[in-house]
């Protein structure tokens, strides 16, 4: 799911969107605070579970260690050597700091499972930016940062409520 799509869920929660609606609420706080909103609450969800990332790394036979840079990463869940078949195979390895080195006994591949840090969102975040957290958390999202948006402006809601409810009541 992209930013934009799951704005588009938290707008229609707040009333701030609605494809067949007229009663919009006249506060733009939302719209112009989007990114602070979401900024927060989608680091929190992060937290619980973020998306896993592959990078594989290929050493050619030679002498001694090939040195590469570990990916910047919140966790290194695990580190692998694999064959051409993608079999398990023992490889050789060690970390320092932000490096890993694999020997170069022989022709090696080495696969790289970790959590990466997330991109932070900004103002200048996309409506495209595909949200790197899972599926199950993306629907959580929009309902989250409404939440927090009620929890801060409870007045908010029931002056949206009683327009309605204005609208609805008035005498011609």
């Amino acid at each position: 799911m992209t930013y934009g799509e799951n704005k588009k869920i938290f707008f229609s929660l707040i009333d701030e969107y609605a494809p067949n609606t007229e009663f919009f609420t006249e506060d733009e706080d939302a719209k112009t605070k989007c990114a602070n909103l979401y900024a927060p609450a989608y680091q929190e969800l992060a937290d619980y579970r973020t998306r896993k990332k592959l990078k594989t790394l290929e050493v050619e036979k030679g002498e001694g260690y090939e040195e590469f840079n570990l990916p910047k990463a919140q966790e290194i869940r695990q580190i692998i050597g694999v064959d051409d078949n993608n079999n398990r195979k023992s490889v050789d390895w060690w970390t320092a700091g932000e490096k890993i080195f694999i020997n170069r006994k022989e022709d090696a591949k080495v696969m790289i499972e970790y959590t990466p840090y997330l991109s932070v969102i900004t103002d200048d975040t996309e409506d495209e930016f595909e949200l790197e957290i899972d599926q199950d958390l993306q629907m959580i999202l929009p309902y989250k940062v409404a939440s927090d948006l009620f929890k801060t402006d409870p007045r908010r809601r029931l002056d949206s409520i009683w327009k309605r409810i204005s609208k609805k009541t008035t005498v011609y």
